[in-house]
């Protein structure tokens, strides 16, 4: 792959993973606009999630710092910061099963099917309506104790985005607004999410990877450029979720999508 399209999908997906517009939906367009090889994207692929993976924790870095070692001390041990760190832990863990289990049916039976612009184009469209809906007024409460069943509401949520268009972001931030949650909070634990979720997706894809020819020098850019970006768009993000802003991602999705179906019926 050449060093500057490598370096343009590192951006995208950078960009596009935090973003609720759906990172997976844009990389099948770039894929299919400029002619890159199906099979040289697998492995692309987990370099760039790898690559997202570095993000969110140099993001999350703080709040990681407590979650983690909270994680496995007893209640007895913990004040009530630690209380709280300690159940969103776990909450993430739980809230993570759903989306192994779509993973594994979507690599199965949908793979083919979502890997073309057309039904990505929809789900975009669909990624829209989620995000215009979480902004309704009456949905912006500030509930600050995130329970088990809320956690599972967000993860069936997430399970949602095996599917490309379906951004996983914009489930996760659309269902937290959904039960209610802070903003703050809904933005923590998406984020929070998205770590055992990559880790999934790295650890399947290692899996079943084959032999490919690596182009050192293009996957090292593409890593650095996803990195980087990825940690200024959840800063970005953070900001705006916190602003009640999400319609405008709303509106980028239909537009999207819609230019997409529009293409797709003029040229095929």
């Amino acid at each position: 792959m050449d060093v500057l399209i490598a370096a343009l999908m590192g951006l995208i997906q950078g960009i596009t993973e935090w973003l609720p517009v759906s990172s997976t939906g844009h990389l099948v367009f770039a894929q299919q606009l400029l002619h890159i090889n199906s099979e040289e994207m697998i492995l692309f692929d987990l370099v760039l999630h790898a690559a997202t993976l570095v993000s969110v924790t140099i993001f999350l870095r703080n709040d990681l710092r407590r979650i983690i070692p909270a994680m496995f001390r007893g209640k007895d041990k913990l004040d009530a910061e630690g209380i709280r760190s300690k159940r969103l832990g776990w909450f993430a863990i739980i809230a993570t099963i759903p989306i192994a289990i779509a993973g594994i049916i979507e690599s199965k039976f949908l793979k083919d099917i979502f890997s073309t612009a057309a039904p990505t184009a929809v789900a975009l469209l669909v990624t829209g309506l989620m995000l215009w809906v979480a902004e309704t007024p009456r949905l912006r409460k500030q509930k600050s104790d995130l329970g088990l069943k809320d956690a599972v509401i967000i993860g069936l949520f997430q399970a949602i985005a095996v599917l490309p268009g379906i951004s996983r972001s914009g489930s996760t931030l659309s269902a937290g607004c959904y039960v209610g949650f802070r903003r703050d909070l809904v933005a923590i634990f998406s984020f929070l999410l998205s770590i055992p979720a990559i880790l999934l997706a790295l650890a399947y894809g290692i899996a079943f990877l084959g032999q490919y020819e690596v182009d050192w020098i293009s996957m090292i850019v593409a890593a650095v450029v996803a990195a980087i970006t990825g940690v200024i768009a959840l800063k970005w993000l953070f900001g705006q979720i916190q602003r009640f802003r999400l319609r405008w991602f709303a509106a980028y999705c239909w537009a999207v999508g819609a230019a997409a179906l529009l293409l797709l019926a003029m040229f095929g």
